[in-house]
């Protein structure tokens, strides 16, 4: 016979009272779980229906947003959290990101050509396939970057 409370039976034979405890404890979690997952798709809705009509995200919440496919040429994002998005094959083509959240993202097959980012959090996202743009990943190199004439000339007076 086992020890656990829940599974045991009390010495005074009340059987029926310790599976009647272990069913309450069931349907309390079931219940809690049920309240639970509607939070798990956290994203605000009016800020994702505004960002795919306008391409233009600023201060919007849309974690674990749903954007597979999506047309977003152009777009603009600042301060915005994306955290767990799914952006599997978005056009995301010379899109400016500023201070975005982008951690554990899926970006899978999304397309970034031209896209500038800063401030931008790509830790453990997914860009797989996706198509980068020129010079992503790369530390700015200042010999290479910024050139300086070898004799700074003042301009004449006319």
């Amino acid at each position: 016979m086992s020890n656990h409370p829940l599974t045991r039976s009390s010495r005074r034979g009340n059987a029926g009272q310790t599976q009647t405890q272990f069913l309450t404890i069931a349907l309390l979690i079931g219940s809690m779980v049920a309240l639970v997952s509607p939070l798990a798709r956290a994203e605000n809705t009016e800020d994702l229906q505004r960002f795919k009509q306008t391409r233009r995200c600023i201060n919007c919440n849309l974690k674990k947003a749903n954007l597979v496919d999506a047309p977003l040429t152009g777009a603009f994002v600042r301060d915005t959290n994306l955290k767990e998005a799914n952006l599997e094959g978005a056009d995301l083509r010379f899109a400016i990101f500023r201070k975005v959240n982008l951690k554990n993202a899926n970006l899978t097959n999304a397309d970034l050509t031209g896209a500038i980012f800063k401030d931008v959090n790509l830790d453990d996202a997914i860009l797989t396939g996706a198509r980068l743009p020129i010079g992503f990943g790369e530390r700015p190199n200042p010999t290479r970057d910024v050139q300086m004439p070898s004799q700074l000339q003042r301009p004449e007076r006319p």
